[in-house]
């Protein structure tokens, strides 16, 4: 028998979020200033190759920018990689520890409603509050498959003690999604699953 080994699964951080990061304020009080700054992720991401969508996650009392984000799914050949997911793993790695909650209050802020995946993510990474800026229709209406969330997801964190703010600047948001031109990458999912399958 051939035995297998696997390397280390890494998070592919774009090499220009780095360079972007060099010119920019790291302090951001007010919550538009956030989602602003979310929105500009997105919107540079698009030049890159990368998905419509940015986010971050923000110290909620200094208003300190811990981690930014974007979809690099297509880009870093990865379902895993949309932008709440890898900003939320570089907010761990930075504070060391998986459980944000452990180490102060955070916010983590999206320039799109998070979907399925993300809901998830968020739930179990101790955040204390979520700012989405576009709806998950706005993202849809364009294609993507925002998947199973559930019509009462708002009200599921709130029970979990997460706070949430929706609609932050959502036209400037909305508008980074209708100038994607890029790959609807799980656009074959939707289509692969409008037919029952037999799960034997």
């Amino acid at each position: 028998m051939t035995s297998k080994r696997w390397g280390n699964v890494e998070l592919t951080v774009p090499a220009w979020i780095n360079i972007w990061a060099e010119d920019i304020q790291t302090i951001f009080p007010e919550v538009n200033q956030r989602m602003a700054l979310t929105i500009e992720l997105a919107r540079v991401n698009l030049k890159y190759g990368g998905g419509p969508f940015g986010a971050a996650v923000f110290n909620r009392q200094s208003g300190e920018l811990i981690a930014p984000g974007v979809n690099w799914v297509v880009p870093g050949k990865s379902s895993l990689l949309h932008a709440e997911v890898m900003a939320l793993a570089l907010a761990e790695q930075v504070l060391g520890n998986y459980n944000l909650a452990s180490q102060g209050e955070f916010e983590l802020v999206t320039s799109v409603e998070p979907c399925c995946q993300c809901l998830g993510v968020l739930l179990w990474s101790g955040v204390s509050s979520l700012v989405c800026g576009a709806h998950s229709v706005d993202a849809e209406a364009i294609g993507f498959d925002e998947g199973p969330r559930g019509s009462n997801w708002e009200q599921v964190l709130i029970q979990k003690g997460i706070c949430v703010t929706r609609e932050v600047m959502r036209p400037q948001a909305v508008e980074v999604l209708q100038s994607y031109t890029g790959e609807i990458y799980n656009a074959n999912y939707r289509s692969y699953n409008m037919e029952p399958r037999s799960c034997k």
